[in-house]
């Protein structure tokens, strides 16, 4: 028989991975490519078809998040500028 603390906590888990899911959706199409450069730099996608199997050299992947990173920075404080001089 199951505790009567499992039942609130299985709501809650039933209520939060659908808002965690909708949360991390992309919603725009600046989101989209950021969760591709994201995915691209940590090296979550799969082979070229046409290009080598892997990185000649090891430190190209923390170049491409660096610039992931240094993009998503700059676009953030232009949007912050433009949003808080209206």
């Amino acid at each position: 028989m199951p505790s009567p603390h499992t039942k609130p906590l299985r709501r809650a888990v039933r209520w939060l991975l659908p808002a965690a899911a909708l949360a991390l959706a992309p919603k725009c199409l600046l989101c989209v490519l950021a969760y591709t450069g994201l995915a691209t730099a940590l090296g979550l996608v799969g082979p070229e078809l046409c290009g080598p199997p892997a990185s000649p050299h090891p430190g190209t992947t923390f170049l491409a998040f660096l610039g992931v990173i240094c993009g998503s920075g700059y676009i953030l404080a232009i949007a912050r500028r433009k949003f808080l001089h209206r």
